[in-house]
């Protein structure tokens, strides 16, 4: 049976990838992101299940070898005293880079939240009726244009509406949460 909600997600993925590639492109001297920087995976990560479920089928589709070797990557983090996502390389590499979270998509760029949703002192400008948070490493010599904000509450609305057609489909519990190391974890068996 093929599940619709797992589509939505794909194009909800894609209209997020597209909207960073843009701010990206316009705001290239703004941006300090870039492959290797992994300030923002200092994580244990849970994700929904729709998330979920396109990462299990992502590590079903690589051959034992690819799976062993995600397996047996040494990613114990150099500080013990901060979590690391569980998918993170020793090279700072991301090893589910296809068919990573949402909310990894979006790191880096200017968020909008609805005014007091943020703490005061991760909001760094007020743009379009929100608090926006962004990367202390990005926008440092000036605030970003509302056109390169994404509304992050409007993100996460869509996502569980997709994640609740998903959950409904499967008979699953929209609510609960999937951690990454759980995910990676179940490659080893």
């Amino acid at each position: 049976m093929q599940d619709p909600a797992r589509s939505e997600y794909a194009a909800l993925t894609a209209k997020v990838d597209a909207f960073a590639d843009a701010v990206s492109s316009r705001c290239a001297s703004q941006m300090s992101c870039r492959s290797g920087c992994a300030g923002c995976c200092q994580v244990d990560l849970t994700v929904s299940a729709v998330e979920a479920s396109t990462i299990v089928e992502h590590l079903g589709s690589l051959s034992a070898t690819e799976r062993q070797a995600l397996c047996e990557e040494d990613v114990s983090p150099l500080d013990d005293s901060l979590p690391r996502c569980v998918f993170l390389s020793a090279t700072e590499q991301c090893q589910i880079y296809p068919v990573r979270p949402l909310v990894c998509r979006s790191q880096g760029l200017p968020l909008r939240y609805p005014s007091d949703f943020l703490p005061e002192d991760v909001v760094r400008v007020r743009v379009g009726g929100g608090s926006v948070t962004v990367c202390p490493l990005n926008f440092v010599e000036q605030a970003p244009s509302q056109q390169d904000v994404l509304d992050a509450e409007r993100v996460d609305q869509i996502l569980a509406i997709v994640n609740l057609r998903h959950c409904q489909a499967h008979e699953l519990d929209p609510t609960h949460r999937v951690s990454l190391r759980a995910l990676r974890d179940s490659v080893r068996r």
